[in-house]
């Protein structure tokens, strides 16, 4: 039996995000990965847990088939030095494409308006692993 205190996961784990976020997390993962010799992370995250009632929502989009989850990293926003793991969960149709919201255009500010875009969300804020999981540092639950 492990001494590690779990921690409740709240169904309304998460929290949604814009596209220009999502895309900016992707991009410095993929590029902080792209490098052979890369920082060390002060903690390592195995997985993140995102709460009930925002996976429905994302799945509730009526073209949603599917969730893809993206690896993204957020760089030290707050001068503490330390590198944020996230992980960004898109629906998907059944075509295999992402359903995201459309991008703000960069000189209007304005955000292009269709139908099925228009409930699309972008999911992140999920609770990581260990902290939120079960074990504390091991990957099976206890018994």
């Amino acid at each position: 039996m492990s001494d590690y205190a779990k921690r409740p996961i709240p169904s309304d784990a998460g929290g949604f995000i814009s596209r220009e976020e999502m895309d900016l997390l992707t991009k410095n993962y993929d590029d902080e990965h792209a490098v052979q010799n890369q920082k060390s992370f002060k903690g390592h995250v195995k997985a993140m847990c995102f709460g009930k009632d925002k996976i429905i929502q994302l799945l509730s989009h009526p073209d949603c088939v599917a969730v893809r989850i993206y690896y993204g990293l957020k760089i030290d926003t707050d001068n503490d030095g330390i590198k944020e793991k996230k992980m960004v969960l898109v629906a998907v149709d059944k075509n295999g494409n992402d359903i995201l919201p459309p991008p703000v255009d960069k000189h209007t500010g304005s955000v292009a308006k269709s139908m099925s875009a228009s409930r699309a969300m972008i999911l992140d804020d999920g609770h990581p692993c260990p902290d939120y999981c079960s074990g504390g540092e091991g990957t099976k639950a206890e018994n």
